[in-house]
């Protein structure tokens, strides 16, 4: 299963946590963290009877799901933070020259997942390391998470408190830069596909967008 890369960033208004992590990412394509790549090496050390060490290396190689069948973007849900969500991340792929994202309502069912379970367990991705590999995804899939502990309020009036919610997550995230792992899967030309699970207990709010092909 894939490792997690996680940093803390502070703000004038809150500290708060980032987790990314992308799974079936191509080689050498830079990611939070990469998994079931084409070409896998384990390693392992035992130690012998006679203490002496016996290193072992397993190479494995797997076939890449194939790339799906474009599709056109579903129709949005109820949630307007949702479609706020979609069209601020396509904004910032705009400003790069990269494809918008299309809603798909298969990934946010998932991302909704993610979110319920990060806000009971405070792990990032790991309603995602566990179930990455069903049908919600194509070849590709990544997945950005919000503050696992929760993004508080910001605003008294509840419309600017989501979006501002939304917005310092998605800033935080395009602040790192290339090599980022959040700016990279946002920015990947080669993901099509966003989900988004939006999720409140009490004021804090919990975020997850999964993307695919």
């Amino acid at each position: 299963m894939a490792s997690t890369v996680t940093h803390f960033v502070r703000t004038s208004l809150v500290a708060l946590l980032l987790s990314g992590c992308a799974l079936r990412e191509d080689v050498g394509y830079p990611a939070a963290c990469v998994g079931d790549a084409p070409v896998r090496q384990e390693i392992t050390y035992e130690r012998l009877p006679d203490g002496s060490v016996r290193k072992t290396t397993v190479t494995r190689r797997t076939v890449p799901a194939p790339i799906p069948a474009a599709r056109p973007a579903d129709a949005y849900a109820g949630d307007p933070l949702v479609r706020y969500n979609v069209e601020r991340v396509n904004a910032y792929r705009a400003r790069g020259g990269v494809p918008p994202l299309l809603y798909d309502a298969r990934l946010s069912a998932f991302a909704v997942l993610g979110s319920q379970r990060l806000a009971r367990d405070h792990v990032p991705h790991a309603n995602f390391a566990e179930h990455a590999q069903a049908q919600h995804f194509g070849s590709r899939s990544a997945e950005n998470q919000g503050d696992p502990s929760g993004v508080p309020s910001l605003d008294n009036d509840p419309w600017r408190n989501a979006t501002k919610q939304v917005d310092i997550m998605l800033k935080l995230m395009m602040d790192e830069g290339p090599g980022g792992g959040h700016y990279d899967n946002i920015m990947n030309p080669k993901m099509r596909r966003i989900g988004v699970g939006n999720v409140y207990v009490g004021q804090r709010f919990y975020m997850t967008n999964d993307l695919s092909d």
